[in-house]
């Protein structure tokens, strides 16, 4: 067996290569390319391979690599991507930089130590990841155009009209009348088209997203969460592609955790700390969760229990991200059972209508 500890960057990794007695193969710093990769490794034919990075933006892409140059040299290749969170806890020195780092990778590599290691999502579940989040970027930007012709008015005394959307059909003709200096009419110009192309490539990635959602792996699963209020096209195929494999998860509280949805503990003898949410995992699902909670809780009973409760205490703020909370677990048990989403009376009406019930057959008999 042979083992790989890699220190990855952008351009190149720091590799330490080992074999299972600890006896230094290679090392030294490779270009994250094909080529110089499968260079570095050359000598390794029908070995066997277990190479360990840590996680970054780009290590989906060098994970891959390695698989590739496996495959060519024909080697038994498992390639693992460490969580660098938890993996930092284990391999914390005073000294640290890239030779390090790899070594000390390499010998976790060789450890019998159950490593915490990233979820990798496959080529599907990844393309559909980066059309959603690019269509968040395209909102943020759409919404920094808007909030900067607002700022264009405002710095000239313009108001709004009160009650139209500036940017609606009748927003526009108001846009195209209003007094401006040559300077804020020529801005205010620029703005509007950047937003008329926003809207067209938006429009064009949504369509894209809808013929996603008609694949077989996604149809089924997403139809089933768009039957809870406030989910929709959007919101289902973030939620199905963020989480991935849903099996992987034990519970409930699991996912929430997995979402950042759950709230920060300090406890060590008599003394005990509860903060905000930990806001680890994906902030693309606890954005749409969110936005989705805001419109669930006028509709769900439930939902909208929850959110009373909560608010009493803590303010709509905390009690909007118990309900997200929730939403997203009751559609992480949607899935696992195959069901479509149940309107439940809140404890409160619940325990009413059965003693309404009790009395009236009291009545009866």
């Amino acid at each position: 067996m042979i083992y790989v500890g890699m220190d990855v960057h952008v351009r190149n990794s720091y590799l330490h290569v080992t074999d299972e007695a600890g006896q230094v193969l290679a090392r030294g710093r490779c270009g994250n390319t094909y080529r110089e990769l499968l260079e570095f490794l050359e000598g390794m034919e029908g070995e066997e391979v277990r190479a360990c990075l840590e996680s970054t933006t780009n290590s989906r892409a060098v994970r891959n690599l390695v698989l590739r140059c496996g495959e060519k040299l024909g080697a038994t290749v498992t390639a693992e991507v460490l969580d660098a969170r938890k993996l930092r806890i284990i391999g914390e020195s005073v000294a640290k930089c890239d030779k390090l780092d790899a070594k000390v990778i390499n010998e976790l590599s060789r450890s019998n130590l159950r490593l915490p290691t990233c979820y990798m999502p496959d080529d599907e579940e990844f393309a559909l990841r980066e059309h959603l989040r690019a269509r968040s970027d395209l909102i943020q930007i759409r919404t920094m155009l808007k909030n900067r012709v607002h700022a264009v008015l405002h710095r000239r005394g313009v108001l709004s009209p009160p009650r139209p959307d500036l940017f609606s059909q009748i927003g526009r003709v108001f846009l195209a009348q209003v007094e401006l200096d040559e300077a804020g009419r020529t801005i205010l110009s620029r703005y509007l088209c950047q937003l008329d192309q926003i809207e067209v490539t938006v429009a064009e990635s949504t369509r894209s997203l809808k013929e996603l959602a008609r694949r077989p792996r996604w149809a089924k699963p997403a139809a089933l969460l768009e039957t809870m209020p406030g989910i929709g096209l959007i919101t289902s195929l973030t939620l199905l592609a963020e989480l991935g494999d849903f099996g992987r998860f034990r519970s409930r509280a699991a996912v929430a955790n997995y979402a950042g949805l759950v709230p920060v503990i300090r406890s060590s003898n008599e003394k005990r700390y509860q903060g905000g949410i930990t806001h680890r995992g994906s902030s693309h699902l606890r954005q749409v969760m969110t936005e989705a909670a805001w419109v669930a809780v006028f509709r769900v009973p439930v939902y909208s229990d929850l959110f009373l409760r909560v608010a009493g205490r803590k303010g709509k703020a905390v009690a909007i991200v118990a309900v997200a909370r929730r939403m997203l677990e009751d559609g992480w048990t949607m899935i696992r059972k195959d069901e479509a989403f149940r309107f439940v009376a809140p404890p409160v009406v619940a325990e009413k209508a059965r003693s309404d019930q009790r009395v009236a057959s009291s009545v009866e008999g």
